[in-house]
């Protein structure tokens, strides 16, 4: 079938969600030349209300493999580009507009990064940013978000494929066919599932990539995090220690190898992981977490000096200024900790049953 040049065909991936395939249709369906969404077994009014709205609907025979769901629904897409979504994400107005000139400019590229912002309420999350005083209003349902880079806009081409189990993204695919091939954006897309996040839903996920194991640093370290955030902290480490002896200069590994060190009251050994994860890139978390090293060591002025790192780079992040508060606090700067509790507080009103 021709493709219409610039035409945009939204793939969704779908099962039991009729509570929230209505809003991600909605949020995309102005520019969207056509829906393509793919079932795979729901139960419940999933395929209906997909139906009623317009849309393309398939079925495909789950197998544990999140990649090959997406490429069926891409296999059935008949516009220029993709825009592929989750059934638990949404679209804002601004940012569909911002979608639609996006695949309108002239240039080399074959995908886009857009930042998927995964909305949640919990303390501690990687790169956690307040949604105090933040400008998208789908930002309200939760205390905060982890943003992540991730290419989901993408020319419908034959040798773009989504790839992984579960973790599944379509850049080494763009990658082999050459370099800089991806632009980035600005573009926002409001992720919901994490503030449902159930441990049984994580060990299957978990499962799921140890069938497709293969030799890959980055699938090992995906499995180690998943793990951690469960707080199997062992099983994690055998993972970690995969990954880093398939690459030596994975900054992601060598950073939850020092925070996971930290948890398990490993300091001496937290201390040059983390040294090296900032050598290779200046991260907020590593910042974070060296700080908590040097509190422990009691070496206060080098624990403050690494909060505030951490504070530029992500000046949004109330664990940092509570974890500064702490250390304020036992180096005897009792004025500048109650500022740090302050602003951990109004980032994170939950902190304020943790201050004294």
């Amino acid at each position: 079938m021709l493709k219409m040049e610039n035409s945009l065909s939204v793939c969704i991936i779908t099962k039991d969600n009729e509570k929230t395939i209505g809003n991600v249709i909605s949020s995309v369906i102005s520019i969207a030349g056509e829906i393509v969404v793919v079932d795979t077994g729901s139960k419940d009014k999933t395929k209906d209300i997909a139906n009623s709205l317009g849309c393309k609907v398939y079925g495909f025979s789950w197998n544990n493999n999140f990649s090959d769901a997406k490429n069926f629904a891409v296999s059935k897409a008949t516009g220029n580009w993709i825009l592929a979504l989750d059934a638990d994400e949404t679209i804002s107005e601004l940012d569909a507009r911002k979608i639609k000139q996006t695949i309108e400019k002239k240039n080399q590229f074959l995908g886009y990064y857009l930042i998927q912002r995964n909305y949640s309420n919990s303390m501690g999350d990687f790169g956690w940013v307040s949604s105090r005083d933040d400008s998208y209003s789908e930002s309200k349902v939760a205390k905060g978000y982890s943003p992540r880079k991730m290419a989901r806009i993408f020319r419908n081409h034959p040798e773009i494929k989504f790839e992984g189990a579960v973790h599944d993204t379509v850049v080494p695919s763009i990658e082999r066919i050459g370099p800089g091939l991806i632009g980035e954006t600005d573009i926002v897309i409001h992720h919901y599932g994490y503030l449902n996040r159930q441990e049984e839903r994580a060990e299957k996920y978990i499962e799921i990539e140890k069938q497709n194991i293969r030799n890959d640093y980055f699938q090992e370290y995906q499995i180690a995090s998943q793990l951690h955030s469960i707080g199997k902290l062992n099983e994690a480490l055998e993972h970690l220690a995969n990954s880093i002896k398939l690459n030596q200069n994975f900054h992601a590994s060598l950073l939850l190898l020092g925070i996971i060190s930290i948890k398990k009251c490993k300091i001496i050994e937290a201390k040059p992981v983390l040294l090296r994860a900032l050598e290779l890139k200046q991260d907020e978390m590593a910042w974070e977490h060296l700080g908590i090293v040097e509190t422990y060591e009691k070496n206060f002025d080098k624990a403050i000096a690494c909060f505030n790192k951490a504070i530029e780079i992500n000046p949004k992040n109330a664990d940092f200024y509570y974890n500064l508060g702490n250390t304020l606090k036992l180096a005897g700067k009792l004025n500048q900790a109650k500022q740090a509790y302050a602003k951990a507080v109004y980032l994170n009103p939950d902190y304020s049953e943790r201050i004294e």
